[in-house]
């Protein structure tokens, strides 16, 4: 069984720190060019990082209608937080087994069949991928980052993540190698089912010695630095995602105004 690796992070932010975002970070990370997805109404721009995972700084066109922003799954988030992230696998085949477990668990939730999706890079090569996003039982789509979407690539992975192939993008004067984890609170009436889901995307072998609400994700590069935990927990005041970085040097590090991440 082809066992999923995180793919990214998804960070909201407004179009114009999009577009000074490299000078903002340039004592911390290299940025990388991003492009303007299919749909013309988002770009963004990326951190790739050494373990294959990148964070995506994704922002709307300045001229996206309240209407074009209210039908987009990220349309009316907050910004400069973490949004949502995204799993992927070695081929698209490999989830339909996925789709059939989380059925399987009873949880009233799903994923939906992958959806086509791309965009263009700056330097005109196009990317394809699909995604699928979880859904409740009477098909709603549930908030994002309660559970991971996926990205599953029809065009090579590493055109979309080249960090194997431009190394230099991935040597940032933080240290950052990678993420070593990642975690998620709910409200305490949704944990159960949640729960279940992840349990049935990663399997008991996959996360065996590891506390319960604790599951054990791959990476790209298959490095086993860091901890690679994910792990669940209730807050019925504020649904969060947030991160965790392993690096060279331990720290912290300020990605946006209110966006602070530790290093490891």
């Amino acid at each position: 069984m082809s066992r999923p690796s995180l793919d990214h992070i998804v960070i909201l932010i407004p179009h114009d720190s999009l577009l000074s975002l490299s000078d903002r970070l340039q004592d911390y990370f290299v940025v990388a060019p991003g492009g303007t997805h299919a749909d013309g109404l988002t770009s963004n721009k990326l951190i790739l990082l050494p373990d294959g995972v990148y964070i995506e700084f994704i922002a709307f066109a300045k001229d996206a209608s309240p209407e074009q922003r209210r039908k987009h799954r990220w349309g009316n988030l907050k910004e400069n937080t973490i949004i949502d992230w995204a799993l992927t696998l070695p081929s698209e085949s490999d989830f339909a087994a996925v789709q059939q477990r989380i059925l399987d668990s009873n949880a009233g939730l799903s994923y939906q069949d992958p959806i086509p999706g791309g965009r263009k890079r700056e330097d005109g090569v196009v990317l394809e991928w699909a995604v699928s996003a979880a859904r409740d039982a009477h098909g709603n789509a549930i908030s994002p980052g309660h559970l991971p979407f996926w990205c599953l690539d029809r065009t090579p992975r590493h055109l979309r993540v080249p960090y194997q192939e431009q190394f230099d993008l991935t040597q940032h004067p933080s240290g950052v190698q990678g993420i070593s984890s990642l975690s998620v609170s709910v409200p305490g009436a949704q944990h159960s089912d949640l729960s279940t889901v992840y349990d049935a995307i990663y399997t008991p072998e996959g996360s065996r010695a590891l506390e319960p609400g604790t599951w054990h994700y791959e990476v790209p590069s298959g490095s086993g630095d860091g901890r690679h935990t994910i792990s669940l927990s209730v807050n019925d005041e504020e649904t969060a995602v947030t991160l965790t970085f392993h690096g060279e040097r331990p720290g912290q590090v300020e990605l946006l105004p209110g966006l602070t991440i530790a290093i490891e």
